[in-house]
């Protein structure tokens, strides 16, 4: 068994699309982003590098909360989803993050999820009801890649790197940040805000610290970047889903 190429991915997706009657040229930008040798890689530089780069996107770090009207329904909920992170790390429900050993330089990670690329956990939104609501406002949380509370132990460093993608924009809701903890995406450092959001381009390289003694809790969503169509949101979520699967 060995995990989908690119290639994979284009062959799968040209079937895909003649079985729900998709125009090819419907997908052009899908498979450019699907093309490791397309041109607009060279165009992006060094710090937005995934795997599947589809042209046509807006690209930015950092992106304004304006755009993204459902910031307001995690803000708004935010004493009830603390209560509910908290409920679960305490009774030390929150599981090691899979992807700890590979990117965290030191310290150590934890995620709690309740989607992942079109795979729901019905238990985990069912123990923070607060936050599956909060969620649903969300649109492609389900699909559009992954949602879950993430911890950063302290003293904890994640090395830089990029997601795999960019037809996903990634939320973060800050549930308890010290002091000394931060972000950099691209080339601009932040940190978070308890109860606010922060709204940034994951396919940029990024960096993550937690420097003190404390750990640092966020809720982690991924949307659907708004530039995509609805047809190429389709398109991709068969493609996040054979990315989720092994093939023969």
């Amino acid at each position: 068994m060995r995990e989908p190429t690119p290639q994979d991915s284009a062959r799968a997706l040209t079937g895909w699309a003649a079985e729900q009657g998709i125009e090819p040229g419907e997908l052009e930008r899908i498979h450019r982003g699907l093309d490791p040798d397309d041109p607009v890689r060279s165009r992006a530089g060094h710090l937005q590098s995934p795997a599947i780069l589809v042209p046509g996107l807006a690209a930015s770090p950092w992106h304004d909360l304006d755009r993204y009207p459902w910031v307001d329904a995690l803000e708004s909920r935010y004493p009830r989803i603390r209560d509910e992170f908290e409920k679960q790390f305490a009774s030390d429900g929150i599981d090691r993050h899979p992807e700890e050993r590979e990117l965290a330089a030191t310290g150590g990670w934890n995620a709690y999820h309740f989607h992942t690329m079109g795979t729901t956990f019905p238990e985990h939104l069912a123990q923070c009801p607060a936050t599956a609501e909060a969620l649903a406002a969300v649109p492609g949380v389900a699909d559009a890649g992954i949602c879950y509370f993430s911890v950063l132990a302290p003293r904890t460093r994640v090395k830089p790197h990029c997601g795999f993608v960019n037809t996903r924009i990634r939320c973060h809701l800050g549930l308890i940040v010290p002091p000394d903890c931060r972000m950099r995406v691209g080339t601009e450092t932040r940190s978070w805000r308890e109860g606010r959001c922060s709204v940034f381009d994951d396919s940029f390289e990024h960096e993550v610290a937690n420097d003190s003694d404390r750990p640092r809790a966020v809720l982690l969503v991924d949307t659907w970047h708004p530039d995509l169509t609805d047809v190429e949101r389709r398109a991709m979520e068969f493609v996040m889903r054979m990315w989720t699967s092994d093939v023969d």
